[in-house]
C-alpha cells in the first residue's frame, strides 16, 4: 500500500483525513521543524506555503506534494501551485474526487521518475561510447598509453584550484573532466604512417596532425547534434579544438590568444603538455617532474595562461 507523509504542525488536523482514507493509504506525519526522511512516501501533503519551499529547496528526489487550504483561498492555491504543488484540495474533501486525483498526481510522478531513469541511462550509455571512441583512438598510438585518463584527472586537481576562488563551480569542473578524454579525439583522422611515425615529422605531416584539433571539434559537433541533452559535449568541443591554442596567439588552428581560448582549454593545454613531458615514449623516457614543471612555468604568459601557470604551480606536487 502507498504511503503519504502529512507535514503539520498541528497533527490533529489530519485526523479527518486519516479517517477518510485509511483502507486506501498508509500514513506517516511529521512536524515541519524535524528531519524529514522521503525515501518510503508515495505522497506528500501539507498545510503551510513555507512546508513546500523547504521541500523543493532541499530535497533533490522528492515526492509529489499536495497542499491542502482553506475553501475559496485561491490565493493561496496560486501560490501553491506556482512553488510546485502536483494539486491543491480543500478539508472538508470529496473522497472519492480525491482519490481520483492522488492515483493521478501518484501514477504521473511514478512516470516521471521511469522517464529520469531511461534518460541517466541513455545519457549513460551514451557518454561512454563517446569514452570508448577516444580510448580507441589511443589505443592505435602506443606512444600515449593512459594519457587521456591521466590528463582528466590532472585536470580535476587543477580545475578545484579555481573552484575554491569561485571562478568555476564544481558542476562546471564535473562536466570539464568528463570532456576531457576526447580532446585528442581528432586523431582518428591522422593516419598511422603519420600518428605512428617516430621520428620528427615533414612540414605537411606535421600539419596534417594539426589538423586533429579541427577535425575532433567536427566529430564532437556531429556528436552534439545526436545527442543535445549532453552538456559536457560542448566543454568537449571547447577543449578539443583549442587545447593547442597559445595565450600569446602563436598556437593552432586559429590563433587565438588570451581570453579567447575558452578557461576549459587553457587547464587542458597545460596539462596535455606536462603529461607529454614526464611521460615515456618509445623514442625517449619521459623527464623528471621538477623540470617539467620549469618548462611550463617558463612558458607563462607565452604558452600558457599566467592565472592557469599560478594555480598549476600551488597544486604540482598532487600531480603523479
Amino acid at each position: 500500500m502507498e504511503r503519504i507523509l502529512l507535514i503539520s504542525e498541528k497533527p490533529e488536523k489530519w485526523e479527518y483525513f486519516e479517517k477518510k482514507l485509511s483502507g486506501f493509504y498508509k500514513f506517516a506525519s511529521a512536524n515541519p521543524r524535524e528531519t524529514i526522511d522521503f525515501s518510503a512516501e508515495t505522497i506528500v501533503a501539507t498545510d503551510e506555503i513555507e512546508n513546500i519551499k523547504n521541500i523543493l529547496t532541499k530535497e533533490k528526489k522528492r515526492p509529489p506534494i499536495i497542499f491542502f487550504g482553506n475553501s475559496g483561498d485561491l490565493e493561496t492555491e496560486i501560490k501553491a501551485r506556482k512553488l510546485g504543488a502536483a494539486d491543491f484540495f480543500y478539508i472538508p474533501f470529496d473522497k472519492e474526487l480525491l482519490l481520483f486525483h492522488m492515483k493521478y498526481v501518484s501514477e504521473t510522478s511514478n512516470l516521471i521518475r521511469w522517464m529520469q531513469q531511461i534518460r541517466r541511462e541513455t545519457n549513460n550509455l551514451q557518454e561512454n561510447m563517446a569514452r570508448t571512441i577516444a580510448e580507441t583512438v589511443e589505443s592505435r598510438d602506443e606512444n600515449t598509453g593512459g594519457h587521456i585518463f591521466r590528463t582528466a584527472t590532472f585536470i580535476g586537481l587543477l580545475g578545484d584550484e579555481f573552484v575554491e576562488n569561485g571562478t568555476i563551480t564544481k558542476d562546471e569542473l564535473n562536466l570539464i573532466v568528463r570532456a576531457a578524454p576526447l580532446h585528442d579525439v581528432g586523431k582518428i583522422g591522422v593516419c598511422d604512417s603519420i600518428l605512428l611515425k617516430p621520428g620528427p615529422l615533414t612540414d605537411s605531416e606535421r600539419m596534417e596532425m594539426m589538423s586533429h584539433a579541427e577535425k575532433g571539434a567536427a566529430l564532437i559537433k556531429k556528436m552534439q547534434k545526436r545527442f543535445e541533452s549532453h552538456l559536457y559535449l560542448q566543454y568537449a568541443y571547447d577543449i578539443a579544438l583549442n587545447h593547442h591554442e597559445h595565450f600569446d596567439g602563436t598556437g593552432y588552428p586559429s590563433g587565438k590568444k588570451g581570453e579567447e581560448i575558452p578557461f576549459s582549454a587553457r587547464l587542458m593545454s597545460v596539462v596535455d603538455v606536462y603529461d607529454a613531458l614526464v611521460s615515456d615514449r618509445i623514442y625517449r623516457k619521459g623527464i623528471p617532474k621538477e623540470q617539467a614543471t620549469k618548462i611550463i612555468c617558463g612558458a607563462s604568459g607565452a604558452q600558457f595562461d599566467p592565472v592557469v601557470i599560478e594555480a598549476f604551480d600551488r597544486c604540482k606536487d598532487y600531480m603523479l
